[in-house]
C-alpha cells in the first residue's frame, strides 16, 4: 500500500508542469524605452557619486538613500522597487 501511494505521488509530480511566474508574452519583455529610462536612472546615481551597485552594494545603498530626494519620480519608483524604501 505504501508503495502504491508513493508511485501515485511520483506519477502526479511528473505530470504537474505548472509555471509559477507566468506572464503573457507581450508583457514579459521590457521595451527599449524602459531599458533606456532605467539605465538613465543608474547613470544619474553614478554622476551623483554613488558608483555602480555591483562594486560596493552597501555604499551604493547608503549613497542612494542620501540622494533619493533629488532623483526623478521614475527613478525613485525604480529604486524603491529594487532596493526598498
Amino acid at each position: 500500500m505504501k508503495n502504491i501511494v508513493l508511485m501515485i505521488g511520483l506519477l502526479f509530480s511528473l505530470t504537474a508542469l505548472a509555471d509559477i511566474e507566468y506572464v503573457e508574452d507581450n508583457q514579459a519583455k521590457p521595451t527599449q524605452a524602459e531599458i533606456t529610462k532605467n539605465r538613465a536612472c543608474f547613470q544619474e546615481l553614478i554622476t551623483q557619486g554613488c558608483g555602480d551597485p555591483g562594486e560596493d552594494p552597501q555604499q551604493f545603498r547608503s549613497c542612494m538613500s542620501n540622494v533619493y530626494s533629488t532623483l526623478t519620480k521614475d527613478c525613485q519608483t525604480l529604486m524603491s522597487k529594487l532596493y526598498g524604501n
